[in-house]
Protein backbone atom coordinates (compact mmCIF):
# COMPACT_ATOMS: atom_id res chain seq x y z
CA UNK A 1 0.00 0.00 0.00
CA UNK A 2 2.76 1.81 0.87
CA UNK A 3 4.06 1.52 -2.88
CA UNK A 4 0.76 2.32 -4.38
CA UNK A 5 0.93 5.99 -2.42
CA UNK A 6 4.02 6.79 -4.18
CA UNK A 7 2.18 5.94 -7.07
CA UNK A 8 -1.18 7.82 -6.68
CA UNK A 9 1.20 10.67 -5.55
CA UNK A 10 3.03 10.84 -8.95
CA UNK A 11 -0.40 10.86 -10.39
CA UNK A 12 -1.85 13.87 -9.32
CA UNK A 13 1.47 15.83 -8.87
CA UNK A 14 1.75 14.66 -12.54
CA UNK A 15 -2.11 16.05 -13.54
CA UNK A 16 -0.81 19.49 -12.27
CA UNK A 17 1.98 20.04 -14.35
CA UNK A 18 0.38 18.08 -17.79
CA UNK A 19 -0.75 21.35 -18.46
CA UNK A 20 2.80 22.37 -19.22
CA UNK A 21 4.14 19.01 -20.48
CA UNK A 22 1.30 18.80 -22.64
CA UNK A 23 1.90 22.05 -24.96
CA UNK A 24 5.14 20.21 -25.69
CA UNK A 25 5.02 16.22 -25.65
CA UNK A 26 3.84 14.75 -28.77
CA UNK A 27 2.11 12.28 -26.83
CA UNK A 28 -1.42 11.37 -25.28
CA UNK A 29 -2.42 12.92 -21.64
CA UNK A 30 -3.25 9.17 -20.34
CA UNK A 31 0.24 7.75 -21.24
CA UNK A 32 2.20 10.65 -19.82
CA UNK A 33 0.33 10.37 -16.66
CA UNK A 34 0.56 6.58 -17.10
CA UNK A 35 4.32 7.06 -17.21
CA UNK A 36 4.26 9.68 -13.74
CA UNK A 37 2.38 6.98 -12.16
CA UNK A 38 4.09 3.94 -13.32
CA UNK A 39 7.27 5.99 -12.40
CA UNK A 40 6.94 6.71 -8.76
CA UNK A 41 6.33 2.82 -8.14
CA UNK A 42 9.02 1.61 -9.74
CA UNK A 43 11.60 2.38 -6.93
CA UNK A 44 10.00 -0.53 -5.26
CA UNK A 45 10.60 -3.42 -7.69
CA UNK A 46 13.26 -3.68 -5.59
CA UNK A 47 10.97 -6.38 -3.98
CA UNK A 48 12.42 -8.76 -6.54
CA UNK A 49 15.54 -9.10 -4.53
CA UNK A 50 13.26 -10.73 -2.14
CA UNK A 51 11.91 -13.32 -4.02
CA UNK A 52 15.50 -13.98 -5.85
CA UNK A 53 17.79 -13.90 -2.84
CA UNK A 54 15.85 -13.58 0.33
CA UNK A 55 15.40 -11.17 3.26
CA UNK A 56 19.01 -10.58 4.08
CA UNK A 57 19.92 -9.39 0.86
CA UNK A 58 16.49 -7.60 0.29
CA UNK A 59 16.91 -5.81 4.21
CA UNK A 60 20.60 -5.54 3.23
CA UNK A 61 23.01 -2.83 2.49
CA UNK A 62 23.99 -3.80 -1.10
CA UNK A 63 23.01 -1.37 -4.10
CA UNK A 64 20.04 -4.30 -5.11
CA UNK A 65 18.76 -4.38 -1.66
CA UNK A 66 15.70 -2.35 -0.12
CA UNK A 67 15.90 1.38 -0.63
CA UNK A 68 19.53 0.79 -3.12
CA UNK A 69 20.20 1.90 -6.16
CA UNK A 70 16.48 1.72 -7.32
CA UNK A 71 16.12 5.04 -4.98
CA UNK A 72 18.38 7.04 -6.31
CA UNK A 73 18.78 9.59 -9.24
CA UNK A 74 20.12 7.19 -11.63
CA UNK A 75 18.73 4.66 -10.62
CA UNK A 76 15.00 5.72 -11.11
CA UNK A 77 16.41 7.46 -14.28
CA UNK A 78 17.19 4.01 -15.50
CA UNK A 79 13.71 2.87 -14.29
CA UNK A 80 12.02 5.78 -16.08
CA UNK A 81 13.56 4.16 -19.26
CA UNK A 82 12.31 1.28 -18.21
CA UNK A 83 9.22 2.16 -17.31
CA UNK A 84 8.57 4.50 -21.07
CA UNK A 85 9.60 1.17 -23.04
CA UNK A 86 6.81 -0.90 -21.44
CA UNK A 87 4.59 1.69 -22.04
CA UNK A 88 5.17 1.81 -26.13
CA UNK A 89 3.42 -1.20 -26.07
CA UNK A 90 0.32 0.74 -25.49
CA UNK A 91 -1.00 2.73 -28.44
CA UNK A 92 -1.58 5.71 -26.65
CA UNK A 93 2.11 6.46 -26.17
CA UNK A 94 3.36 5.34 -29.63
CA UNK A 95 3.30 9.06 -30.50
CA UNK A 96 6.48 10.99 -31.57
CA UNK A 97 8.57 9.12 -31.83
CA UNK A 98 11.85 9.06 -30.16
CA UNK A 99 10.50 12.50 -28.60
CA UNK A 100 7.67 10.57 -27.26
CA UNK A 101 9.87 8.15 -25.43
CA UNK A 102 11.91 10.85 -24.35
CA UNK A 103 8.78 12.63 -22.72
CA UNK A 104 7.62 9.42 -21.18
CA UNK A 105 10.77 8.67 -20.04
CA UNK A 106 10.96 12.30 -17.99
CA UNK A 107 7.65 11.94 -16.72
CA UNK A 108 8.62 8.54 -15.16
CA UNK A 109 11.83 9.96 -14.02
CA UNK A 110 10.21 12.80 -11.90
CA UNK A 111 7.23 10.20 -10.86
CA UNK A 112 10.52 8.29 -9.29
CA UNK A 113 12.26 11.46 -8.03
CA UNK A 114 8.55 12.03 -6.31
CA UNK A 115 9.00 8.71 -4.69
CA UNK A 116 13.06 9.42 -3.17
CA UNK A 117 11.04 12.92 -1.68
CA UNK A 118 8.46 10.40 -0.22
CA UNK A 119 10.81 8.38 1.28
CA UNK A 120 13.01 10.74 2.78
CA UNK A 121 10.62 11.59 5.68
CA UNK A 122 10.01 8.40 6.96
CA UNK A 123 11.92 6.15 9.44
CA UNK A 124 14.67 3.47 9.31
CA UNK A 125 16.47 2.99 5.89
CA UNK A 126 18.70 6.06 4.76
CA UNK A 127 18.88 6.00 0.76
CA UNK A 128 22.19 6.39 -1.31
CA UNK A 129 20.24 9.12 -3.16
CA UNK A 130 23.61 10.06 -4.92
CA UNK A 131 24.40 5.99 -5.90
CA UNK A 132 27.02 5.05 -6.87
CA UNK A 133 28.02 7.19 -4.32
CA UNK A 134 27.61 5.40 -1.22
CA UNK A 135 26.43 8.27 1.12
CA UNK A 136 23.16 7.92 2.25
CA UNK A 137 20.11 10.51 3.20
CA UNK A 138 16.90 10.24 5.17
CA UNK A 139 15.27 8.25 7.57
CA UNK A 140 13.85 11.63 8.72
CA UNK A 141 11.39 9.71 10.62
CA UNK A 142 8.96 12.70 9.98
CA UNK A 143 5.52 10.30 9.17
CA UNK A 144 5.34 6.68 9.86
CA UNK A 145 6.51 4.89 6.61
CA UNK A 146 2.45 4.20 5.65
CA UNK A 147 -0.11 6.74 5.83
CA UNK A 148 -3.88 5.98 6.03
CA UNK A 149 -4.73 9.71 5.83
CA UNK A 150 -2.51 9.81 2.58
CA UNK A 151 -4.28 7.06 0.78
CA UNK A 152 -7.56 8.23 1.79
CA UNK A 153 -6.63 11.88 0.34
CA UNK A 154 -5.52 10.11 -3.33
CA UNK A 155 -8.05 8.12 -3.61
CA UNK A 156 -10.48 10.85 -2.91
CA UNK A 157 -9.10 13.09 -4.86
CA UNK A 158 -8.35 10.92 -7.98
CA UNK A 159 -12.09 9.83 -7.43
CA UNK A 160 -13.41 13.65 -7.98
CA UNK A 161 -11.23 14.60 -10.31
CA UNK A 162 -12.23 11.64 -12.79
CA UNK A 163 -15.89 12.40 -11.94
CA UNK A 164 -15.65 16.28 -12.26
CA UNK A 165 -13.84 15.35 -15.45
CA UNK A 166 -16.41 13.42 -16.57
CA UNK A 167 -19.34 15.88 -15.21
CA UNK A 168 -17.95 19.48 -15.07
CA UNK A 169 -17.98 20.21 -18.79
CA UNK A 170 -21.55 19.06 -19.18
CA UNK A 171 -22.72 21.93 -16.84
CA UNK A 172 -19.93 24.73 -16.44
CA UNK A 173 -17.87 23.80 -19.81
CA UNK A 174 -14.48 22.34 -20.92
CA UNK A 175 -12.56 25.70 -20.14
CA UNK A 176 -14.24 25.51 -16.21
CA UNK A 177 -13.99 22.53 -15.78
CA UNK A 178 -10.56 22.25 -16.96
CA UNK A 179 -9.87 24.39 -14.65
CA UNK A 180 -11.80 22.96 -11.50
CA UNK A 181 -10.20 19.83 -12.05
CA UNK A 182 -6.49 20.96 -11.72
CA UNK A 183 -6.92 23.03 -8.52
CA UNK A 184 -8.46 19.86 -6.91
CA UNK A 185 -5.18 18.21 -7.98
CA UNK A 186 -2.88 21.06 -6.47
CA UNK A 187 -4.95 21.58 -3.65
CA UNK A 188 -3.89 17.66 -2.84
CA UNK A 189 -0.07 17.89 -3.96
CA UNK A 190 -0.31 20.70 -1.50
CA UNK A 191 -1.53 18.62 1.02
CA UNK A 192 0.79 16.33 0.51
CA UNK A 193 3.91 18.62 0.72
CA UNK A 194 2.49 20.05 3.86
CA UNK A 195 1.72 17.15 5.60
CA UNK A 196 5.64 15.44 5.24
CA UNK A 197 6.67 18.58 6.04
CA UNK A 198 4.54 19.17 9.27
CA UNK A 199 3.52 15.84 10.63
CA UNK A 200 5.81 14.65 13.41
CA UNK A 201 6.23 11.54 15.77
CA UNK A 202 8.27 10.04 18.77
CA UNK A 203 6.56 6.47 18.93
CA UNK A 204 3.93 4.30 17.09
CA UNK A 205 1.49 5.66 19.76
CA UNK A 206 1.94 9.26 18.85
CA UNK A 207 1.53 8.05 15.35
CA UNK A 208 -1.70 6.04 15.70
CA UNK A 209 -3.17 9.16 17.35
CA UNK A 210 -2.29 11.42 14.83
CA UNK A 211 -3.83 8.96 12.15
CA UNK A 212 -7.16 8.69 14.48
CA UNK A 213 -7.47 13.22 14.21
CA UNK A 214 -7.83 12.75 11.03
CA UNK A 215 -9.40 9.60 10.31
CA UNK A 216 -12.53 7.77 11.39
CA UNK A 217 -11.31 4.42 12.83
CA UNK A 218 -13.09 2.14 10.11
CA UNK A 219 -10.88 4.44 7.35
CA UNK A 220 -7.32 3.38 9.44
CA UNK A 221 -7.74 0.10 11.22
CA UNK A 222 -8.48 -2.28 8.20
CA UNK A 223 -5.67 -0.78 6.07
CA UNK A 224 -3.12 -0.80 9.04
CA UNK A 225 -4.09 -4.10 9.78
CA UNK A 226 -3.42 -5.28 6.13
CA UNK A 227 0.01 -3.06 6.40
CA UNK A 228 0.98 -5.18 9.54
CA UNK A 229 0.26 -8.71 7.71
CA UNK A 230 2.62 -8.00 4.84
CA UNK A 231 5.71 -6.21 7.59
CA UNK A 232 5.38 -9.42 9.29
CA UNK A 233 5.39 -11.54 6.21
CA UNK A 234 8.68 -9.55 4.97
CA UNK A 235 10.63 -9.35 7.96
CA UNK A 236 9.36 -13.12 10.01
Amino acid sequence: MMTLNHGFSGYIVGQVVLPLVRLRAPVAPAALSAAFFLGAMAPDLDIVTLGLAGRAAYFGDAWYGHRGASHSVLGTLLLGLAVAAVLLAWRAARQGGRLGFAWLSGCAWAGGLLHILGDLVTPRRPMPVLWPLSERFGALSHIGWFSPYLLWLFIVTITLGWAARWLLPRLTGPRWASAAVWALYALASYRWVQYMLVSRYESAEQWEAYQAALLPQAMIVPLSAAVRSAWSWLTS
